[in-house]
């Protein structure tokens, strides 16, 4: 099923939602982006999640402005990491975690292009990134929709987004290629369902699992932010043959 627009009884003032939005970036940060939460702070992140979410309903994500950009993972709401997690994969379990301490995380929607990138030094002191580049499209159709949804009961909006992912493509010493630059793995494809964007965050579900995902723009998107420019490594990195 896909969830149309609804009319809202009343909005939130926008002081509100910056209010949300700033205590739930606050309440995220010394969580290893969602790893190291504890149940409560996982409840109440969910809770200021749906709130801002609720606020946001039957908006176009596609008519947005802040849909298009670079953007840090600061927050997943999966419960458990032991294996992979969400934003990451293997390289954010328990396993991977230890033998890729992980520098940043990022998820960029750009006009023609999805880009998931883990930065991490292996054994600690070793750089390298792990990129994931595909091409994205909006307008699912019906059996597209049920098939990204797979057993998910959560009905998906207007706003998801198919991605069909490259083989993952992974650089070590050094993030721009240059020593070992190499493209190994099968191709994969996810779906995200856009629930809310403002100025500073992005809120997407995992088509298929529900699982919240909270995008930081603030940190990377614009030349002089911290972390602009390691967000822009994976340009040059691709580039090479």
């Amino acid at each position: 099923a896909v969830r149309t627009p609804a009319a809202r009884m009343s909005s939130p003032s926008p002081s509100s939602t910056t209010d949300t939005v700033s205590k739930l970036l606050a309440l995220v940060e010394p969580t290893d982006r969602g790893i190291a939460a504890s149940d409560s702070t996982r409840a109440e992140a969910s809770s200021l999640i749906s709130a801002l979410e609720e606020s946001w309903a039957g908006t176009d994500a596609f008519a947005s402005p802040y849909l298009l950009r670079n953007t840090e993972v600061v927050y997943v709401g999966q419960s458990s990491s032991k294996g992979s997690n969400a934003a990451g994969g293997k390289y954010r379990g328990r396993i991977g975690r230890a033998l890729f301490r992980t520098d940043a995380l990022f998820q960029h929607v750009l006009d023609d292009v999805a880009v998931n990138v883990v930065q991490f030094r292996l054994l600690g002191l070793v750089p390298g990134q792990a990129i994931l580049r595909g091409a994205w499209r909006r307008d699912l159709d019906q059996p597209e929709l049920a098939s990204l949804r797979r057993n998910s009961s959560r009905p998906l909006s207007p706003n998801t987004i198919a991605v069909a992912f490259e083989a993952p493509r992974v650089s070590l010493f050094g993030r721009e290629g240059r020593f070992v630059n190499l493209q190994l793995g099968p191709p994969s494809s996810v779906g995200l369902d856009v629930t809310y964007l403002d100025e500073r965050v992005r809120i997407c579900r995992g088509a298929g699992s529900g699982v919240p995902f909270l995008f930081r723009a603030d940190s990377c998107a614009q030349p002089g932010a911290p972390l602009n420019a390691a967000a822009e490594q994976w340009r040059v990195c691709v580039a090479r043959p």
